[in-house]
């Protein structure tokens, strides 16, 4: 009897991987179908921008005074909003650590996470709203003669509000990760709990840092609607790179699509330069 069930076991353990081994032969073709569709979907778009501009074009965009303003400008607020995410972002993500109560922290990840996904035109409305000269904040700076409005200083608000959301997720994220032990074996060896995040933690963190850095760092770079209606578009002063993609469609779009793929080969450096940065040992990208 035992020698019986044993040969039904196998027999039945051989009919199902024979059937898995069928299955998964006949799932090979649909299955590279569409991976080849995504890649095609993902690829053939900046390769068409590459093909219409022509590398010659491309190049020279990059001697035109005005694309030279709108780059500089862009890594400008770029890099201020990319230290404020650093500063308020590490805060909040420890902060959301440290909150007991489940429910307020799910509130609050929800309200830090919901630039992601709002519109650019609602972002852009509610900052108009907020530090406009009649705004909640704005008519405070108003009295004191500051005018935030069509300014740099609203460009690096607006990339600061649609970028630092991501900063804060890829951190929280790693903070949620790293074991309870490690902070109460600082806390028994008498650091604090201040002493435990800038000595222990962030060290162990710097990989998750620097990645959600950059690609907070990208999406200011990127970022468009919300600037556009904040900013405004000013030659010299709120005209980054995307609103000067914007301003040549209305003109020229060879010049528009040359520069827009500027703005794509950019952002695959910094992703690339990431990836090399943070392999792990033996990792071969």
């Amino acid at each position: 009897m035992l020698q019986d069930s044993l040969y039904n076991k196998k027999s039945s353990i051989t009919k199902n991987r024979t059937k898995n081994s069928i299955l998964s032969k006949l799932l090979v073709l649909p299955i590279g179908v569409i991976i080849c569709m995504y890649l095609t979907i993902i690829m053939l778009p900046i390769a068409a921008m590459i093909k219409y501009s022509g590398i010659d074009n491309i190049v020279a965009t990059l001697y035109e005074k005005d694309n030279i303003s709108s780059i500089i400008l862009t890594l400008y607020t770029s890099s201020i909003s990319l230290l404020m995410t650093f500063v308020f972002g590490t805060a909040i993500a420890f902060y959301l650590k440290s909150i007991k109560n489940n429910n307020l922290s799910k509130l609050l990840s929800i309200l830090i996470e919901l630039p992601i996904v709002l519109p650019p035109a609602a972002v852009g409305i509610a900052l108009l709203l907020t530090f406009g000269s009649n705004g909640l904040i704005g008519s405070l700076l108003d009295q004191v003669g500051i005018n935030i409005v069509f300014t740099p200083s609203a460009v690096i608000l607006a990339q600061f509000f649609v970028s630092s959301a991501f900063y804060v997720k890829v951190l929280t994220n790693s903070i949620n990760d790293i074991p309870k032990e490690i902070f109460e074996v600082t806390y028994v060896l008498g650091a604090g709990r201040v002493e435990t995040i800038f000595r222990v933690i962030i060290p162990m963190l710097k990989r998750a840092i620097i990645s959600g850095l950059i690609l907070s760092f990208i999406r200011s770079i990127g970022e468009f609607g919300a600037t556009l209606m904040f900013a405004g578009n000013i030659l010299n002063e709120t005209r980054t790179i995307p609103l000067q993609v914007y301003t040549y469609m209305q003109t020229d779009i060879k010049m528009a699509t040359s520069f827009a793929t500027i703005l794509y080969i950019l952002s695959f450096l910094l992703l690339f330069s990431a990836r090399v940065f943070l392999k792990d040992e033996g990792e071969v990208l």
